[in-house]
């Protein structure tokens, strides 16, 4: 059987992860990747857990640097796209050019040069195995990412811009496990320490994001005061600076009257739009910037989208504009522009793309 390496963060699903696949492969190796100095996600504690499993384990452990790369594409990402007026995921950002790309590659690579890969396996492709809740199927159109057994915990609006042709080296042992069980696993193994809690906010900002976005920028003038205004210009009130707001926030606005819901943000002119909940919904909105996993997305029937991670799914029909998609939900809903729009037939994901 080829070399299996198990991407370790130091918590307990990836841990959970390591142990059960150790059962059934018998060539394995740990890693992790240092992304960013102050990261919650790569302190010392993080990569002393990672190494102790795997010294438990009596397998390899390996760790990658791929700071550089990581402050050019995820977190250059995150700047550009708030300088947009607009609202990044970089977790998706992250899986798509770092985790499941620069890391894979960039491990295969280093357990080729240290020789971890014995002489028959050289040829081989390296399989990679993470602690995300998702799932891989097979059917008559090739290997597809597939929701999570149990939907509370589903990953795969996070991951669905990984490489089609990557999915056959993939191997994700949590698709069909409870969050429960998997503790209940850690516990019964003594890992000793607690589930991580998990957060939706980017990893590599320490405190407040436009704080971040100051010091990596050096422009102050980014949180200059400005007007929020109505569809029609009228001026309601004042704001903070763009940076501040999202398309859909309801809270913070500071406007009698209520409720009104950021509708757009124009960074240029540094004003807020906002509307009445049933104006700040649309019915039809394009996305870019693709990664579909079949040719024929527009005929497909029983078309879902899941515009949020945490939000359900909309049935929608889709259509070809250029290199984008038009999307018709429907019904409508507050759509943010710089969020990934995820398509669905059933539990397969069928692709998906940035929201413009």
């Amino acid at each position: 059987m080829a070399l299996l390496a198990v991407a370790l963060s130091g918590g307990v699903d990836s841990s959970v992860a390591a142990l059960l696949l150790k059962k059934q492969w018998p060539a394995m190796v740990g890693a992790s990747h240092f992304i960013w100095p102050e990261s919650r996600c790569c302190s010392a504690e993080v990569f002393t857990r990672a190494r102790m499993l795997c010294e438990r384990l009596k397998i390899p452990y390996y760790q990658v640097d791929l700071y550089p790369e990581f402050k050019e594409l995820v977190v250059g990402d995150f700047i550009a796209t708030y300088l947009k007026g607009k609202t990044p995921n970089p977790c998706i950002i992250c899986n798509q050019r770092i985790r499941f790309d620069l890391f894979y590659y960039r491990l295969e690579a280093l357990l080729r040069e240290k020789k971890q890969l014995s002489e028959s396996e050289q040829g081989e492709p390296l399989f990679f195995a993470t602690g995300h809740y998702v799932r891989i199927v097979s059917n008559d159109d090739g290997l597809f990412l597939a929701k999570a057994k149990y939907g509370a915990k589903d990953q795969s609006y996070m991951l669905y811009r990984i490489k089609k042709e990557l999915l056959q080296h993939l191997v994700f042992p949590l698709g069909d496990y409870l969050k429960d069980e998997v503790n209940e696993l850690a516990a019964q193994a003594g890992l000793g320490y607690e589930s991580v809690e998990e957060s939706q906010d980017a990893c590599f900002v320490d405190t407040d994001y436009t704080d971040f976005l100051q010091r990596q920028t050096g422009k102050s003038e980014l949180l200059k005061p400005g007007e929020i205004v109505d569809s029609g210009g009228k001026i309601l009130g004042k704001h903070r600076g763009y940076l501040y707001y999202t398309v859909g926030q309801r809270r913070g606005l500071g406007l009698g009257d209520g409720p009104w819901y950021v509708q757009r943000l124009d960074a240029e002119k540094n004003l807020v739009y906002v509307a009445r909940e049933e104006e700040a919904k649309i019915e039809s909105f394009r996305v870019e910037n693709l990664n579909l996993f079949v040719p024929d997305l527009a005929e497909r029937a029983s078309l879902k989208v899941k515009i949020r991670y945490q939000r359900g799914e909309i049935p929608c029909r889709v259509q070809a504009a250029g290199n984008k998609l038009q999307v018709i939900l429907k019904w409508p809903a507050i759509v943010t522009p710089g969020q990934s729009a995820v398509f669905y037939q059933k539990d397969l994901v069928l692709g998906g793309g940035i929201i413009c």
